[in-house]
């Protein structure tokens, strides 16, 4: 607590806030902590607002992990990572992605996919640097762009365009101080996934504008209905200016691990090194035998998650056709961007309401940007006996905001 008679808001520490920091939701708690600080308060609380799989990490990997530290490896490995789980990566993006990147000059190991992504802000942007970022947004690029220098430009994407970013709207907002393009694919928090076509027109307007591209591919195992996710780093010309992200956390169930990687061409990997170092020295050393195990060992899963995924979300989109909430029906990862515009209330109040009156917890689109206003993010983790509750739950609390609208 401060001395008697400062406040919170007084101390010198708190006034000592950086003005990149106070750009973050101007330095204040957001609508996520404050949410969560309400949930806290009850017991009968279900989640549908995390980013996590409920599914449980497969045995082959956590046995990894508990072999690594019973054999001692409990050190820091090389910055960019341990060798082999290096050369298990390039060969994963050659089988699935067919991208060929040398595994000890070409690729970084990251402590998750989270810190890839801002050694690529810290190591690409200059101050005023501008970044094309879809709309809405996963906070993370907005906090890490600014805290880099960088100035977030908004490409509003739109429900009736399943939230996919248009090249047309992506070249209007181009000036002379853009920079780089993020891409992420499937979206999160939109779900939305960009199509072969799309991406070829995106990529002859990086060629075009002389553009860095980051390719966020970390929900690119949990897609549905057919949908095959290409990499831009593929297509012509693209190789040399896309930076390539991608983790562990979504696929394999483990969020906790911290393990992602990142893969660009080697001059800018040496480039990266040291800022990546800087941050966390390497990732966790029994996390990175895990991961070495999640991409060598069995694969099926795979399967069964998104079997189960798939029950889940008809089941979601079953009760939002009922009751009157649209949606982009999600490609991939594990939420739906529902629109409650029509229950009368702003996207805050609505989850506010929602986890004090009826123990539903999930996110307000308004967290994810300007854009988001009149959306709710809503996951459907969790297993379908409590989504099933949750979903009544959620439509008594839909139809009693209406009625008193």
């Amino acid at each position: 607590m401060p001395p008697k008679g400062q406040t919170l808001d007084s101390t010198r520490v708190r006034t000592g806030l950086s003005e990149r920091a106070r750009k973050i939701r101007a330095g204040e708690e957001s609508a996520f902590f404050q949410l969560l600080a309400l949930a806290e308060k009850r017991k009968d609380v279900i989640t549908l607002g995390r980013g996590e799989p409920d599914i449980p990490t497969p045995q082959h990997i956590v046995a990894a992990a508990k072999k690594a530290l019973d054999d001692g490896h409990t050190t820091y490995t090389n910055p960019a990572g341990l060798a082999q789980l290096r050369e298990a990566i390039a060969k994963k993006l050659a089988r699935d992605n067919g991208l060929a990147y040398d595994p000890l000059s070409e690729i970084i190991v990251t402590t998750g996919a989270q810190e890839a992504l801002a050694v690529v802000m810290q190591t690409i942007l200059d101050p005023g640097d501008e970044v094309l970022l879809a709309s809405p947004f996963y906070n993370a690029y907005e906090a890490n762009i600014i805290l880099a220098g960088g100035v977030p430009s908004l490409v509003p994407t739109h429900e009736a365009d399943a939230f996919e970013m248009r090249p047309a709207a992506i070249e209007s907002r181009i000036t002379p101080k853009t920079k780089l393009l993020a891409l992420i694919s499937p979206n999160n928090p939109t779900a939305a996934v960009l199509t072969e076509s799309t991406l070829r027109e995106i990529a002859a307007l990086a060629i075009k504008h002389d553009l860095v591209v980051l390719s966020d591919e970390l929900y690119e195992k949990i897609v549905y209905d057919d949908f095959r996710p290409v990499s831009i780093a593929t297509l012509p010309g693209m190789r040399d200016r896309t930076i390539v992200v991608n983790g562990f956390s979504k696929s394999y169930s483990m969020t906790g691990f911290r393990v992602g990687y990142l893969a660009a061409p080697a001059d800018y990997c040496r480039a990266a090194l040291e800022p990546r170092h800087a941050l966390s020295i390497c990732s966790p050393t029994a996390s990175q035998y895990a991961a070495l195990a999640a991409l060598t060992g069995p694969q099926d899963h795979l399967a069964e998650m998104k079997s189960r995924y798939v029950r889940r979300r008809d089941m979601m989109r079953k009760t939002f056709d009922e009751i009157g909430v649209t949606y982009a029906l999600p490609r991939g990862a594990f939420y739906f961007f529902a629109n409650i515009k029509g229950s009368g209330l702003d996207s805050f109040d609505f989850c506010k309401r929602a986890v004090m009156e009826y123990g539903l917890l999930f996110f307000p689109g308004s967290m994810y940007g300007p854009d988001g206003e009149g959306y709710i993010r809503i996951s459907f983790l969790a297993s379908e006996a409590e989504l099933q509750e949750a979903l009544a739950r959620f439509s008594s609390l839909y139809k009693n905001c209406q009625a008193a609208a």
